[in-house]
């Protein structure tokens, strides 16, 4: 490679090649003599269609990541390592399918041609390329669009005990995207096979395959496979974001994430912290999460919505893991397991769960309907723990119990049934004007039920505009109030 005198030729361009041996093999990890001048993340060749991947060094020997089957390996082998970062290939023509940590399709379509190759290992993006996260992001779930609102570019953590619902409401997110020009990745972390299968039966039934793409690495997966996924899903959405696509990224699980990385490095003699895992496993996910963000028009003018799941111990949120993966993002949706075995879904529990700053990018008209939300719900939740106490109840006690009944009532959601903003606002209206206080539970759930299509024949062309202007304007809330009356009219 020639290049003039004095300048720098980056080493990755070099395409230098060096040969070692192989001097151990403990399971998936291999120590090689030789390659002196390797870097972390360079990839190896170990032959027989086996890559490897440099996780450490020290005096004398090389520590890599075997990539393929360890059983093709023997001690003295030649390792052939190029001055190259390990790179994924990336495209279009990743939407609909099924990829592995690699890049390799596994859903038994056909072979993916790829448009450009991106290094799964990578700096998050600098402060220069990042633009306002200024765009309301949609999920679908009431309490999250209404109580702890996300915004384009945003990192949120869902947390919570095993089977409450975490994966739903990651789910519900990717089914609301349908017609709003989001690309979605779904990145299967350490989860079983039958779990994984659910999750694609549902985003087939809901049409919602064709613009998402899969990357998986279930729990029979190789652990190295199980740690590199989540930057590989990463740098597939790099692809997209960099042409100028929204994009939405939902890692599940991370905490499963932590115990792969836990074990590879155990595998490497690194020493254990605190519950085992290595001193960088913050360093590690961090320099994960940090790769969302939404970006200016000179990287391509598009965001990377990150939605991580984290499963916390009884409801511990001190819990090593989860507390890091809550400091590290912008905010958190924890699901309460007293109130998932009380049968409220979602049980996301508003006192525990917080948005930094989605809600500076929440539609006006949510944000004017939800003012006094959760201030309403922390005195019902108070008056309710004080009745357990004592008995009886004044008059303005009981008029916060049933305003609190009537909003637990519509905030209630079915699994996999996204609401659009217009069925949100209609609720939150009735709700605003307590018009669901004095009537019987059965009729607020019947309510909740039927007034978005009663709606539809009524004013099909009020919905529009709220799902245009987001704006409580007086022809909207003229509008609101016709909908409300003739509905409550009808009933009597």
């Amino acid at each position: 490679m020639k290049s003039s005198p004095g300048s720098h030729v980056p080493l990755f361009k070099m395409k230098v090649q060096e040969k070692g041996r192989i001097k151990d093999i403990k399971e998936i990890i291999v120590r090689i003599d030789g390659l002196p001048g390797c870097m972390n993340g360079q990839i190896v060749e170990m032959g027989d269609g086996v890559k490897g991947i440099i996780m450490g060094f020290d005096e004398t020997d090389v520590l890599a990541l075997v990539l393929g089957d360890p059983s093709k390996l023997r001690l003295g082998k030649e390792i052939i390592g190029e001055s190259e970062p390990f790179k994924i290939p990336v495209g279009d023509s990743f939407l609909g399918r099924m990829v592995t940590a690699m890049g390799d399709p596994c859903d038994s379509g056909e072979p993916i041609v790829a448009e450009n190759h991106f290094p799964i290992f990578k700096d998050s993006p600098p402060i220069i390329a990042r633009a306002p996260v200024d765009k309301f992001f949609s999920t679908g779930t009431k309490i999250v669009d209404v109580m702890v609102p996300l915004a384009k570019g945003q990192r949120q953590l869902i947390l919570g005990d095993r089977m409450t619902g975490k994966t739903v409401i990651a789910v519900d997110a990717i089914i609301n995207q349908k017609g709003r020009d989001v690309v979605c990745i779904y990145c299967c972390v350490g989860k079983s096979m039958s779990s994984l299968e659910k999750v694609i039966t549902i985003l087939h039934d809901n049409a919602a395959l064709e613009y998402t793409v899969l990357v998986v690495a279930t729990d029979n997966s190789p652990v190295g496979e199980q740690y590199l996924v989540p930057f590989s899903a990463a740098s597939l959405g790099d692809h997209f974001a960099f042409k100028g696509r929204d994009v939405l990224v939902v890692f599940d699980d991370l905490t499963k994430h932590a115990w792969a990385y836990r074990q590879l490095s155990l595998l490497l003699d690194r020493p254990p912290g605190r519950e085992a895992y290595p001193g960088d496993i913050f360093y590690v996910q961090t320099q994960l999460m940090e790769r969302a963000g939404r970006f200016n028009e000179q990287y391509g003018g598009g965001s990377m919505t990150f939605l991580g799941i984290a499963e916390t111990l009884q409801g511990d949120l001190t819990g090593y893991i989860p507390s890091n993966l809550a400091s590290m993002c912008d905010g958190q949706i924890y699901l309460n397991n007293a109130l998932f075995a009380e049968g409220f879904r979602p049980a996301i529990d508003f006192t525990l769960s917080l948005s930094i700053i989605g809600g500076r990018c929440q539609p006006p008209i949510l944000k004017d309907l939800s003012r006094r939300l959760r201030a309403e719900y922390a005195q019902y939740m108070e008056i309710m723990r004080l009745s357990k106490l004592q008995s009886g109840l004044t008059g303005e006690a009981e008029k916060t119990v049933k305003k609190g009944e009537a909003m637990m009532t519509v905030l209630q959601q079915g699994q996999y049934a996204p609401v659009s903003l217009g069925e949100e606002v209609l609720l939150l209206y009735a709700l605003q004007k307590n018009l669901l206080l004095n009537i019987a539970d059965d009729e607020r759930k019947k309510f909740r039920h039927e007034i978005l299509a009663f709606a539809k024949d009524m004013n099909a062309s009020l919905l529009r505009e709220i799902e245009a202007s987001g704006q409580m304007t007086v022809e909207v809330d003229r509008g609101l109030d016709q909908v409300m009356q003739a509905y409550f009219g009808g009933q009597k």
